[in-house]
């Protein structure tokens, strides 16, 4: 390997937040020939990822070094590696893969790119000493995810993979415990896992021996280059009585947020369910069943077979009267969404939290998620100032002051309005019947109070 192929890959990780070096470029090897740069790439998923993502922020960096052309070589895939069987066989430690988690059936959309990215890379690559933390709320894809890496390796006959649930791990830890073979409980893991799978860490909140147990069997795992995925409902520092030390090595991976499915995505999950169970719903079906249905994997699945179970047994063709007939009956009061919609898309948008919005912090991003928020509840839902007061829990006069502030500053942060003007166009898609009501000019706003 090349030095400036090293330099090459270094001034790239001064582009790049290092997360996303990490991922996708430390371990890429490369070459330089004459006026031309050769990377190598594992498979035709990298190549193809790198040239749609970061094909400028390449060619930016290849004119720099002057030169002129790049080539993408994809190497041979290296064979699986086979567990070795010892003669007298220990017990497994880990549960079974669930079959229907694969990479082919889990629908991939905006709320859950980089987390599926990543996770495909590790079940085909391999990568060594990896921290992965996937977080967000139940039904979002993350044992999908998990176990898809494992049934992943599985098939390629790499069957060093562990995977468990936190109560699992705590299960298995007591019972070596009590019959005095911690340690060989310890080795087993240390010795036998390339990739360990842990599921639900919040589960350990308050097990402080645990807790200390975990710590230093990923301290031992990482240090040899092996992997782990965590999953968890929250950030690693906002769960409660957790040990600073575990705390701060689950923090030191790759943290990525899953979350609820956005206009886009829950369409292709009704499609992709419903052709599962070989119906092909009607496009105004689809339109309305993912606007009125904002929640996560499994409750869009069971609209859809609620809905599929309402046409068999009534014996009528599936269509938009029977789908709202649906909706109706579970309970979900059309537009009721809409409030929910507009705070979840800009705390989705804006990086932050819904407790982070209707707090009394003061930061400034979480002010101007908060001002942008009101904006939007204003002049696209128009809700009155006491029903904006209510929500936020303020004064008249601070949802006044609000308005005004942001107004101000829209007409004169030139970025502001572009963030702004994205986030409205979000907003369309998921309510675009009220879309066409709206007259909406980042160049012009209005005094509506």
């Amino acid at each position: 390997m090349s030095k400036t192929w090293e330099k090459f890959k270094g001034r790239l990780r001064e582009l790049l937040p290092e997360t996303i070096f990490k991922v996708w470029f430390s371990s890429l090897k490369g070459e330089i020939l004459g006026d031309k740069l050769i990377i190598e790439v594992p498979n035709e998923f990298t190549k193809n990822w790198l040239e749609e993502n970061y094909k400028n922020l390449i060619y930016q960096v290849l004119n720099e070094f002057k030169l002129k052309e790049i080539e993408f070589l994809i190497s041979e895939k290296t064979q699986a590696e086979q567990l070795i069987i010892p003669y007298n066989p220990v017990s497994i430690i880990g549960r079974k893969f669930s079959p229907k988690y694969t990479f082919e059936d889990f629908i991939v959309g905006k709320c859950n790119e980089f987390a599926f990215n990543v996770c495909y890379q590790i079940a085909e690559e391999r990568p060594k000493g990896y921290l992965v933390y996937l977080y967000g709320s139940f039904g979002l894809g993350k044992t999908h995810l998990t176990q898809a890496v494992g049934n992943n390796l599985i098939s390629k006959g790499f069957e060093r993979v562990y995977y468990l649930t936190a109560q699992d791990f705590l299960n298995y830890m007591m019972k070596y415990l009590r019959s005095g073979m911690l340690e060989s409980f310890r080795e087993k893991i240390r010795n036998e896992c390339e990739i360990l799978l842990l599921e639900e860490i919040h589960f350990l909140s308050g097990k402080e021996y645990t807790q200390n147990e975990l710590a230093f069997l990923l301290d031992s795992l990482l240090d040899q280059g092996k992997t782990v995925i965590f999953t968890s409902l929250k950030l690693p520092q906002e769960l409660q009585k957790m040990e600073n030390s575990l705390k701060s090595r689950l923090s030191s991976g790759l943290l990525i947020r899953l979350n609820n499915p956005d206009f886009a995505t829950r369409k292709k999950i009704i499609r992709h369910k419903a052709k599962k169970h070989g119906y092909e719903l009607p496009y105004e079906v689809v339109e309305y069943l993912a606007r009125q249905i904002r929640g996560d994997v499994r409750q869009l699945e069971s609209a859809v077979l609620g809905l599929i179970a309402r046409s068999t047994l009534l014996k009528e063709p599936i269509n938009l009267s029977l789908a709202k007939e649906l909706i109706d009956e579970i309970g979900i009061k059309e537009g009721s969404n809409q409030v929910e919609m507009i705070i979840e898309t800009v705390c989705r948008f804006l990086g932050i939290t819904r407790e982070d919005l209707f707090s009394y912090s003061k930061k400034k991003e979480i002010t101007l998620s908060r001002q942008i928020t009101i904006y939007f509840l204003r002049k696209y839902l128009n809700k009155s100032l006491k029903d904006i007061s209510r929500l936020f829990k303020r004064e008249h006069s601070t949802i006044i002051y609000n308005i005004k502030t942001f107004e101000n500053r829209l007409n004169r942060d030139m970025s502001l309005k572009v963030k702004v003007d994205y986030l409205f166009r979000e907003i369309s898609r998921e309510l675009p019947d009220q879309s066409s009501e709206v007259e909406y000019n980042l160049n012009e706003s209005k005094n509506s109070l």
